[in-house]
This record gives C-alpha cells, sequence and structure tokens, in this order.
C-alpha cells in the first residue's frame, strides 16, 4: 500500500469521526455525548480516536470547523442564487434560508450557538471557533449592505446578525418558522432607516 493511499485512508477515517461526532453532538449535546458513544457509532478504538484529536475538545472544535464549513458555503450558494437584484435583499435571504431549514425539520437550532452556550467561559478555543462562525456570516452580510449602498452597512449586518441569531433560538424553542418571518421584517426596517454608529 503506498503513502497516499494510507493518508487517504486516514483522512477518510477522521471525516467519518467528525461527521458522526457532528451528528450527535448537535442531537444530544456536547457535554450529554461521551466519547463512548462515538467509538461505539463508528466502530473505531479510543486509542484511534485519539490519535485523531487530543481530546473530546478537539473533536469538538473539528465538528465546529466542519459545521463552519459547509453552512457557511450552504448559506452563500443559497444567497448568491437568489433571485432579487438588490444587494440588501439578497442579504436579507438569509432568513428565507433559515425558514427553509426550520421547515423541514431541522429544529435543532444553530450548532456553533449551542456549542458557544454550553462551553461559555470554560472552554476559550470553543468559544473562539464559534464566534469566528457568527463573525464570517456577519461580514457576509455587511458585504451585500455595502453593496446596495447602505449607510453604515457594519452596524446595520450586526443587527441583522442579532435578529437572525434570536429568530434561531425562538424558533427552535417554538418549532415553527413564524419567529424567523417576524425577524425578516424587522430587518428590513433596519435596512431601510438611518443607523447611528457603533
Amino acid at each position: 500500500m503506498n503513502k497516499e493511499v494510507i493518508l487517504s485512508s486516514k483522512t477518510q477515517k477522521r471525516d467519518e469521526m467528525i461527521k458522526y461526532a457532528y451528528e450527535l453532538f448537535y442531537k444530544n449535546g456536547f457535554h450529554a455525548t461521551g466519547v463512548d458513544a462515538i467509538i461505539e457509532g463508528t466502530g473505531i478504538s479510543k486509542r484511534t480516536l485519539y490519535k485523531h484529536f487530543a481530546s473530546k475538545e478537539g473533536l469538538i472544535l473539528a465538528s465546529i470547523d466542519y459545521y463552519h464549513q459547509t453552512m457557511y458555503k450552504a448559506i452563500f450558494d443559497y444567497l448568491q442564487k437568489s433571485s432579487p437584484n438588490s444587494p440588501v435583499e439578497k442579504a436579507l435571504k438569509i432568513f428565507d434560508f433559515l425558514s427553509m431549514q426550520v421547515d423541514a425539520g431541522k429544529q435543532y437550532g444553530c450548532f456553533a450557538m449551542n456549542a458557544k452556550n454550553e462551553y461559555v467561559n470554560k472552554a476559550g478555543e470553543i468559544e473562539k471557533a464559534c464566534d469566528a462562525y457568527v463573525l464570517a456570516l456577519q461580514e457576509l452580510i455587511e458585504l451585500y449592505l455595502k453593496e446596495g449602498n447602505l449607510a453604515d452597512s457594519k452596524s446595520s449586518a450586526m443587527q441583522v446578525m442579532m435578529l437572525f441569531e434570536g429568530a434561531i433560538i425562538r424558533s427552535k424553542g417554538l418549532g415553527n418558522s413564524q419567529p424567523v418571518r417576524l425577524a425578516k421584517t424587522a430587518a428590513k426596517l433596519i435596512c431601510k432607516a438611518p443607523n447611528p454608529k457603533i
């Protein structure tokens, strides 16, 4: 077996562990999901798991990164392909993306926000990884608002992101997308009104 095949096999095994752990963490929470459950579900040994990840925290960081990459790409592609000509309208389509997810039964909330809530003031690296995802989305919204010549696009993007995060929490609690639609209505008002600098 050549070196490339061995490396490919190791990468594949690592990716399988991340994806399986991600599903368990998302469904059951981070503290409630033990390493043994991940080992049992993937059929790998504890030794193999710790060969790829120094700790459970390392596996959580990898799963947050996986969520960041896949969810950001899904949102980015959705906004890019959306029909409105106005960049501001395109930015606000992020709420339509969320509505679609909630209506499809994906009501576990935001993976990064869930992790941040469980590890607030307990694990700095996990908090940073979660913040990086939220900031990436906020900067994406800001790009569209800036393109739409919205005054103080940075402040407006921050406010839109706060509404987006609130909508995620409320829709998770209620089990429907009504809070998302209401948040979009509020975001439209923010993007029309002049905003003071923060």
